[in-house]
């Protein structure tokens, strides 16, 4: 089994007994990555976690903002057209890269 596989079973089993994922925001400004056709956004399971990111970033204003699994998963954000959030970030450390889902199919694990 690949450290990958395990990282991505972890991932959706933490989301989904936390029923919602951490973001960072600095006021209503969200924090995201140019991606191609739109964003990638970076989601945590927990507050720690994301606050450990933004630490690591050095720009001042982010804190880590919890977001409801049924809101995520809706029109607000994954299938929000004024976000274009096209790839979600698994819980990324700061200079790792990070396991990388499509936003539909991220949408579609987190569902079952």
């Amino acid at each position: 089994m690949n450290v990958e596989i395990i990282g991505d079973r972890e991932f959706i089993t933490s989301v989904q007994e936390r029923d919602g994922v951490w973001v960072l925001m600095a006021g209503q400004a969200l924090y995201a990555l140019l991606a191609e056709g739109g964003k990638a956004l970076p989601v945590w399971s927990s507050a720690e976690k994301a606050e450990v990111f933004a630490q690591n970033l050095n720009r001042g204003g982010l804190s880590p903002v919890f977001v409801p699994l049924n809101i995520f998963l809706g029109g607000a954000w994954l299938g929000s057209s004024r976000l274009q959030i096209v790839d979600v970030l698994a819980s990324p450390r700061y200079g790792q890269e990070s396991l990388t889902y499509a936003a539909e199919e991220l949408g579609a694990r987190l569902k079952t």
